[in-house]
This record gives C-alpha cells, sequence and structure tokens, in this order.
C-alpha cells in the first residue's frame, strides 16, 4: 500500500480497502431416505455439503465419493456432480462465493476438498458449521440480525478453511481440473473487472482492450486448443458457453438496479449493441431485460408487502 500524498496522513498507517462480493446463496438441512437422488447437476458458485448422519455417494469428474458422518466436501464452481442417498441421512448444504481471486487460486489449486470426519482440518470447519446449522429456522422466518449472524458465520467457516487449505495443500501442481477452474474463475475475474471500470471510471469495454479467452489460457501456459478442450471435459461446456451464463446472472444483477439504464448494462456486458444484448437476454429467459426488469420490480414489491 502506498502511503497518502496528504501531508496530513503521510505517516498513517491503514487498514486496506476492500471492495469484494461475499456471496451465500442459500442453504438447507434436510432428512432423506435411501435412494433419494439429485440429477447430474453444475454451480457457478463453492457447493459445501456437510453430512450429519447416515451416508450419500457423490459422483463427480470420473470419481466417486462415499460420504459418512461428519465428512464435509467442498465442491468448486462449474464442476458437475451426481448425488445419491445410499443410507437414510441427514445433511447440511450451502453455497458461496467471493470474488477475491488470491482466495480462489488456493482454493482452485486444492481442487476437490474432502475433509473426512475427525481430520484435523474437519474438526476446524465444524464450529462455524455447526453454528451457520443452528441458524436454520424451520420457519424460513430471517431477520436483519439473524442474515448478519450469516455472514459472520460463513466469515469463520472461509478463515478455518483458507488456513487449512494453506497449511495442508500439497505443492502447487495444476491437474486437469485445476486448469479448468483456473481458466473459469480469470473469465469470470475480467468480466467483473470490465463491468466495475465501467460503472465506476466510465471506460467503455468496447473501447478499451481486454483480456479474451485464449489470453486467458495463455497465461497457464497451455495453447487455446488444449485450454478449451480440458474445459469442456470437465464442465461439459465450453469457456464461452460459461461465459454466456455469466453474462445472464450479471444482467439479472444489473436489472434490479433502477439507475442503470438498459443500454448501461448492455455496455458493461461488452455487447455491440443493446438491441444484440436484448435478443440474447430474451433467449435466455424468454422475456425482454424490460419486462424482466418490470416482473422482478412487481415481485419485489409484493414480498414486502
Amino acid at each position: 500500500m502506498q502511503k497518502y500524498q496528504s501531508k496530513i496522513l503521510q505517516n498513517a498507517i491503514r487498514l486496506p480497502a476492500i471492495n469484494w462480493n461475499l456471496s451465500f446463496f442459500g442453504g438447507h438441512y434436510q432428512h432423506v431416505n435411501a435412494g433419494w437422488h439429485v440429477g447430474i447437476e453444475q454451480h457457478l458458485a463453492f457447493e459445501v455439503i456437510q453430512i450429519l448422519s447416515g451416508q450419500e455417494r457423490v459422483n463427480l469428474h470420473r470419481k466417486s465419493y462415499l460420504l459418512t458422518a461428519g465428512d464435509i466436501l467442498i465442491i468448486p464452481p462449474n464442476l458437475a456432480h451426481d448425488i445419491t442417498c445410499v443410507e437414510e441421512m441427514d445433511y447440511f448444504n450451502f453455497h458461496f462465493d467471493l470474488d477475491d481471486a488470491g482466495f480462489i487460486r488456493l482454493l482452485i489449486e486444492n481442487g476437490l476438498i474432502y475433509y473426512p470426519n475427525a481430520t484435523q482440518q474437519n474438526m476446524a470447519l465444524q464450529p462455524s458449521l455447526q453454528a451457520l446449522n443452528q441458524l436454520v429456522d424451520p420457519a424460513m422466518d430471517y431477520t436483519f440480525e439473524s442474515k448478519l449472524l450469516i455472514q459472520r458465520y460463513l466469515t469463520d467457516f472461509l478463515l478455518a478453511l483458507i488456513h487449512q487449505t494453506s497449511t495442508h495443500s500439497s505443492a502447487y501442481n495444476l491437474n486437469q481440473l485445476a486448469y479448468a477452474s483456473s481458466i473459469a474463475s480469470e473469465v469470470k475475474e475480467q468480466l467483473e473487472l470490465q463491468i466495475h471500470v465501467y460503472l465506476t471510471e466510465g471506460m467503455d469495454p468496447r473501447e478499451v482492450g481486454r483480456l479474451t479467452i485464449e489470453q486467458i489460457i495463455s497465461t497457464l501456459q497451455i495453447s487455446p486448443s488444449y485450454g478449451f478442450e480440458l474445459f469442456k471435459n470437465v464442465y461439459g461446456e465450453s469457456p464461452r458457453a460459461y461465459l454466456s451464463k455469466l453474462k445472464l446472472q450479471k444482467a439479472q444483477q444489473l436489472l434490479m438496479m433502477p439507475k442503470l439504464s438498459i443500454g448501461e448494462i448492455s455496455t458493461a456486458l461488452g455487447y455491440q449493441e443493446a438491441s444484440h444484448f436484448s435478443r440474447q437476454f430474451k433467449r435466455w429467459c424468454g422475456q425482454t431485460p424490460m419486462q424482466y426488469r418490470q416482473t422482478a420490480k412487481k415481485h419485489s414489491q409484493e414480498q414486502a408487502k
């Protein structure tokens, strides 16, 4: 960090400015019977699974994991997986994301994170997971205070997680999963940066050079063709299809900000024309951006009643 230019504060020792999004995409506790099955799915965020009792089998990336009581599994973004209950069980599950490149890269380098019950890493994560689980309200009636507690315990979980992965991670050695995850992480980071720079500094991404997917792959010192192949083998879709999903997700978020025009959102996402963005959005959602904004506004007003 650089010192302040102001003479008044030139000797000040500062805390860093933090401008990131820590997202908690909801969690749940559930009791299920043997044979309960979740088909193949993948998410844009990290998924945490904690088995409280019983057993479940998780198939992913050509591997199979049998989780038993106490086990913790953290699945990285975009990794297709299939879950089956082997023995009547209770489990706790949630999804999270944090747009900090260093943290994401550390998790990616570790690939799939599996901490069996009673291991040192597992026990370090248990207190925050138990605290989060205890906040689950059968009535699903959450106050501002309870939401703050969710964020607090999620932060505790992430602090414990980063300590354990830093302490117990193996030497840096990107396997196929880590390569693909690195590409996904960098694509997401570049899109976030593009949107942020446009909305805060007015720098039009259509006029300012930005990294392409091929350039992102090349930074990993592999060929673009090999990177595209790895990505599709792991995630079942191309990096461009993944980018389209991210753009849809960001478009939906930006449309909830009434001060932004459709044209501004289109430009922030890198479209040459607002009409192209509108056509693409309608193919994604079955609604135009304006229709989506109006529907979301009406839904929000109904919830507030």
